[in-house]
């Protein structure tokens, strides 16, 4: 018991030491803007940019007496290819907009709210850079191959492994056998990779959006979208002739009925997908909005120079942080399984072979 007690208060801290290195943030962005805005703060985390914000420190102060502050900041590289220039490859310096305008102006580029559109010239380019939430989700990715190549590597040595092998092996087993295989029946061995590869995925994808390095992967919505497709791609290429059977002349009604069914399966082949997108997007989201939120109502109480008033509602606002925190330790799991379970219930229905005889009359 005393072991535990000492764990949950150093997971405690460890949170606790995560809000307040975020702290100077949010008062570099008052103090820079004259006024503090929660939506613009909560829609800049969400949204995706060439640079990976992760906090900001004091380091002296400015020459009108304001303090000032230094970004940590990772710039990744810009990765432009047009007709005139061929493949260009680059940095900009600077972290406002105006400044990076100017740095892609020197270049030839024409930039605009976080993005490269044309060259000076007017030559539209494509853009191929590797963005914040690509690059974190390329480091989730190679985390989970490290991780679980580790995991495999354990149980060859050992047929009863201990450490992370042997608390991921229940999490698979129950994959397989609660969410994968009462849904797929025999075609479980041919999809359980893909299965479990989409559940933890966006579990830690989820789990790395809890920690203070200004994560929102699942958050963002061309990844869900990205989740999405990927499985209407596969529930559709393995449709059998009895799931567009049903889609496209719905046996066992009327004629006039087969009509009216027709639009509505058509509509439904696109509308599953849309809803596992969605569902993703909006839950992990909305958990960061909350936090986000929460955490700004000091700064908004403070208005800059109300210190007491700032410091009167901080411990409030951090205890229902914490608390939302705590939910959304449970929401990532939650969300892997509904959308792997989805998954896995519109797989399985695109592939159930139905044995029925069309009444006529």
């Amino acid at each position: 018991m005393f072991c535990k007690s000492i764990t949950y208060t150093k997971y405690f801290l460890i949170i606790l030491f995560s809000f307040f290195f975020s702290f100077p943030n949010l008062e570099a962005k008052e103090e820079k803007e004259g006024s503090f805005s929660v939506s613009e703060l909560m829609f800049h985390h969400i949204k995706d940019s060439h640079d990976w914000h992760i906090a900001e420190i004091p380091s002296g102060t400015n020459p009108d007496g304001t303090k000032h502050y230094a970004p940590i900041a990772i710039h990744l590289p810009w990765i432009i290819y047009s007709s005139e220039k061929g493949l260009d490859f680059f940095f900009l310096h600077g972290h406002s907009d105006e400044e990076q305008a100017k740095s892609a102006d020197e270049k030839g580029y024409k930039y605009h709210h976080g993005e490269i559109h044309e060259t000076k010239n007017g030559v539209h380019v494509l853009d191929l850079s590797i963005t914040k939430t690509s690059l974190q989700m390329l480091i989730v990715a190679l985390l989970l191959i490290f991780l679980f190549k580790r995991a495999a590597s354990q149980y060859n040595e050992n047929p009863l492994p201990k450490g992370f092998a042997s608390f991921m092996e229940p999490i698979i087993v129950f994959v397989r056998d609660e969410v994968v295989r009462p849904n797929l029946g025999k075609h479980t061995d041919r999809f359980l990779p893909y299965m479990l590869s989409v559940f933890f995925f966006i579990w830690f994808c989820n789990l790395f959006g809890l920690t203070p390095l200004n994560s929102n992967i699942a958050g963002n919505i061309s990844v869900t979208a990205a989740l999405a497709i990927l499985t209407f791609l596969i529930v559709n290429f393995n449709g059998t002739k009895d799931y567009w059977g049903h889609i496209f002349w719905y046996p066992g009604v009327a004629l006039p009925v087969k009509f009216i069914m027709l639009p509505v399966e058509l509509v439904g082949i696109f509308t599953k997908p849309f809803a596992l997108m969605m569902r993703l997007f909006a839950n992990i989201s909305a958990g960061h909005f909350m936090v986000l939120g929460l955490i700004s109502l000091i700064f908004v109480f403070s208005k800059g120079t109300n210190l007491s008033a700032g410091l009167g509602i901080a411990p409030l606002s951090i205890f229902f942080s914490l608390f939302i925190l705590t939910l959304e330790l449970l929401v990532a799991i939650v969300q892997a399984y509904v959308f792997t379970l989805l998954t896995c219930v519109f797989l399985g229905g695109a592939l159930e072979e139905h044995h029925h005889e069309e009444a006529h009359h």
